[in-house]
């Protein structure tokens, strides 16, 4: 969906419908591919749950100092699999609070006024931009958390558990948390709205869209 990489076409056919004008897009797209990474970081929390508990489910050894003969009735792990549930239920909140946000923006996208599209769409761009530094924070913290349940065969290769905090991390990369974070900030004290057009690799500051 954003291209993201590197990729070189050759002597490829476009027919003229396939062209679409920036003026043409809807004003909240980039909301809408970030969304996708969104829900897609909520599942790698939903994931990290269902692995971690299930490895705590079949778990024979334990640690003298533990608190049961099975890790399953370790209190203490059992509370770092519920921190686990909070995280993950927390994540997929933050995803589902941008809908309303979404229905606004196509509602005005519909309409013939295009500033208030752009408005409604900008509005959006700061919800999602909130949502991804509270849900990378949850993501990553969980992705580590886990291993406090579990004994060291869990950092085997074979179980893969550190998949999810490189998925994660990944995805996170993809749009840096750092300059999410400014832009929020710059709204929250001087108004500015954000960009509504992303771009890598360009030394200048990207081209504004024609309708603003």
């Amino acid at each position: 969906m954003t291209g993201t990489g590197t990729g070189v076409f050759a002597n490829v056919p476009v027919e003229p419908h396939a062209i679409r004008t920036r003026e043409e897009r809807a004003p909240y797209l980039t909301a809408i591919y970030q969304v996708v990474l969104l829900a897609t970081l909520a599942g790698i929390a939903r994931a990290i749950v269902t692995d971690t508990a299930a490895q705590l489910r079949a778990r024979t050894r334990v640690y003298s100092h533990g608190n049961s003969d099975l890790a399953k009735d370790d209190p203490q792990l059992k509370q770092v699999i519920g921190e686990l549930g909070a995280a993950a239920y927390a994540a997929e909140a933050l995803v589902l609070a941008t809908a309303p946000g979404f229905a606004a923006a196509q509602v005005a996208t519909a309409g013939a006024d295009r500033e208030a599209a752009v408005t409604a769409a900008q509005a959006l761009e700061i919800e999602v931009n909130q949502a991804q530094i509270a849900i990378g924070d949850i993501v990553l913290r969980s992705a580590s958390r886990l291993f406090d349940a579990l004994g060291a065969s869990a950092v085997r290769h074979e179980t893969a558990l550190d998949r999810h905090w490189r998925n994660a991390r990944t995805i996170l990369s993809h749009n840096p948390l750092v300059y999410r974070a400014r832009i929020v900030g710059d709204y929250l004290v001087n108004g500015k709205l954000p960009d509504r057009v992303w771009s890598v690799g360009i030394a200048e500051h990207p081209i504004k869209e024609a309708a603003e």
